[in-house]
């Protein structure tokens, strides 16, 4: 069974929860990756080591017919780094960034058209327009170990992180069919269609994460 629909009363507050099962390749980084992240590392920026079993380069999105703003699409500079490093937006739409450190970052994307590499100090934000494309690389000119992925997705409908135990929740969804999709790095590693009924919350089996698909 795909998906198991679980009522929760007359309310319309629709959810979709599920997880991701880890692949082997998602291990922890070895010794020499880790000396080599923090000798990266300088001017005092220094974020807790990144673990790819920590899934902060996930990210889960839903995509579909939906004309709304995308829900739950927030990105940030925390810690030192793109929280979450993965970041998706609708095409023919504009990010935002915000730099939640103490520090100032300066945000590049690799190949966009149009982008200016730009300062923005603590409490502010990187706004820019995200064309048809991708995905673009980022990376921060001040802090080189600081590094991630822009998706330009056409019926992005909304965006959830995904935490260290590997869960996922989307929260105020509409009703209605969706694409489940699994972003990692510049890559799609997993997909599912779903439904979401009125009323009702969407529990999901848990995704395999797998090779990169197409989008």
């Amino acid at each position: 069974m795909v998906a198991v629909l679980v009522a929760i009363g007359g309310v319309r507050a629709e959810s979709i929860e599920g997880s991701i099962k880890a692949s082997p390749s998602t291990d922890a980084p070895s010794e020499a990756d880790r000396k080599d992240h923090y000798w990266r590392v300088w001017n005092g920026a220094l974020p807790e080591q990144r673990l790819k079993a920590d899934h902060d380069d996930v990210l889960a999105v839903l995509t579909g017919k939906f004309t709304g703003p995308p829900i739950g699409c927030t990105f940030r500079f925390r810690g030192g780094a793109l929280d979450p490093s993965t970041l998706a937006a609708r095409t023919g739409t504009k990010l935002k960034v915000e730099n939640r450190d103490g520090f100032t970052h300066e945000l590049a994307v690799e190949g966009l058209p149009g982008f200016t590499p730009l300062e923005a100090g603590p409490g502010k934000a990187r706004v820019f327009s995200v064309p048809a494309g991708g995905p673009w690389k980022l990376s921060d000119r001040l802090y080189g170990h600081v590094d991630g992925h822009l998706h330009s997705l056409r019926e992005l409908v909304a965006c959830a992180s995904v935490t260290t135990a590997g869960r996922f929740r989307f929260d105020d969804v509409p009703p209605g069919p969706y694409s489940l999709r699994i972003l990692r790095g510049g890559e799609q590693v997993a997909v599912r269609r779903v439904t979401v009924a009125p009323g009702k919350s969407l529990q999901v089996d848990p995704l395999s994460l797998s090779k990169s698909r197409r989008k």
